[in-house]
């Protein structure tokens, strides 16, 4: 599907509550969600690994694919 990124933030550092590290890019977008009239905030999130922070743009188009489960499967940009 096709998103507009309207906002990223890439969050790191350790559980207080359980002491895990953690590390992961959050993606801000625009889209539908139920019960919501127009368009909702939504957000998805990245591995940093995967997906470098520096190379999203914002704003920028982007095609995401999702598995079954949910899961960010693909992230690129949107050819124009």
């Amino acid at each position: 599907m096709k998103i507009k990124v309207v906002g990223k933030a890439h969050l790191q550092g350790t559980s207080k509550k359980t002491g895990n590290p953690y590390d992961f890019i959050q993606v801000h977008y625009l889209g539908r969600a139920p019960g919501v009239v127009g368009e909702a905030a939504l957000t998805l999130n990245l591995d940093p690994g995967n997906y470098p922070y520096d190379k999203i743009s914002v704003p920028g188009e982007y095609i995401v694919d999702f598995n079954g489960r949910g899961f960010v499967v693909d992230f690129a940009p949107a050819s124009k």
